[in-house]
């Protein structure tokens, strides 16, 4: 009993290190998506100006729109964005929530990297122009660009499943508290402990829980304790102990121990779960609410990559180079070729034919 309660403090550990590595993972990609959101920016008012200048002198802007057109996709991939034409083909870009991204120059994206993070750490806001950007919701995401959506796995979806952790290791410590057999003594944490030490509010999260819940060395034997303080109580000293006559067949704290797993306790209403259930119940159900999240995801995308394919497939028939259409008319140009080219072997030898009969 007391290695599976390591194993499961230790997966608990785990789970919280790598949910915070994801937000610190996820923190440094903003970084670089908004130094590269400037440098797109910078190279689009290049683009953009070459193009008003060759309209204002009558000049074929082609070039500059191929290119101003294949840096306006790029900056779509990174945020939501309108854009409108105004004299002499100049172009203005907002954000898809309004907020002024180019005109005439690149508004200033700025963002303040956070180089660490904890259950406790909230990350910095993306600023375009001064206004925050603001994250995607849901599994199929209503983020337009990666920026929401990196802002989305970072303040929203990897929080909440930290808080649902967070909420594991809490209702795991109240499960296996030690009570004094006089009613005296206030409960104190037993087979689980945490960083803290103490008993923690019932149906209220406690930040970073997951990652220092602990078994406590009083029943470990390597560490110089007695697994059999489990069965007899006293981890927290004798004022907790229950088997005073030190009976083997003494199961009341065991059996205590398996009816607080299954009993009905509250839980944080932050962590978008149910706030009444057992503590089994709501370990599965944080596990299908991120497998609910992940399928919606999944099937959200690959409905939209099939969008996109598909948009833009019509977008190059519309404004690009047609390849169906180059193959037909390269076909009929070669047909024209060969018969002009017999039609001219024809006329020579005829000529010849002249020529010769005029010896």
């Amino acid at each position: 009993m007391v290695t599976d309660a390591q194993d499961v403090a230790n997966s608990l550990n785990a789970a919280a290190t790598t949910v915070q590595k994801l937000r610190t993972d996820a923190d440094a990609e903003i970084f670089n998506q908004v130094k590269e959101l400037n440098r797109l920016l910078g190279e689009f008012q290049v683009v953009n100006d070459a193009v008003v200048k060759a309209n204002a002198v009558g000049a074929d802007p082609s070039d500059a729109l191929d290119s101003r057109d294949t840096l306006l996709k790029d900056i779509s991939e990174i945020v939501g964005i309108d854009a409108s034409t105004r004299a002499n083909g100049d172009m203005v870009i907002y954000t898809s929530d309004g907020t002024t991204l180019f005109e005439t120059v690149p508004r200033s994206v700025t963002f303040t990297r956070t180089l660490a993070y904890d259950a406790t750490v909230t990350g910095n806001q993306i600023y375009v122009d001064g206004v925050a950007i603001g994250a995607g919701d849901g599994g199929n995401t209503d983020a337009e660009g990666s920026l929401s959506a990196l802002l989305q796995l970072r303040d929203e979806i990897a929080p909440t499943f930290q808080t649902q952790l967070d909420e594991v290791a809490r209702g795991l410590i109240e499960a296996f508290a030690e009570t004094d057999p006089l009613g005296v003594a206030a409960d104190m944490p037993g087979l689980f402990t945490w960083s803290g030490g103490t008993m923690l509010t019932s149906g209220t999260v406690e930040p970073g829980l997951a990652g220092s819940i602990t078994v406590s060395s009083a029943v470990i034997a390597s560490s110089g304790g007695d697994p059999m303080l489990l069965r007899d109580g006293g981890i927290n000293g004798a004022t907790y102990k229950w088997n005073t006559g030190n009976n083997s067949g003494y199961t009341t704290l065991l059996m205590g121990y398996t009816d607080a797993l299954d009993a009905d306790r509250a839980f944080d209403a932050t962590a978008d779960l149910k706030t009444s259930m057992s503590i089994m119940t709501f370990a599965s159900g944080s596990i299908g609410w991120l497998e609910d999240l992940r399928s919606n995801a999944t099937t959200a995308s690959d409905n939209k990559v099939a969008l996109y394919e598909r948009s833009f497939q019509t977008y190059s028939s519309e404004t690009g180079v047609n390849l169906d259409e180059e193959l037909s008319l390269l076909l009929d140009v070669e047909q024209s070729y060969k018969a002009s080219a017999k039609l001219v072997s024809t006329i020579d030898a005829m000529l010849q034919a002249v020529l010769d009969m005029a010896g």
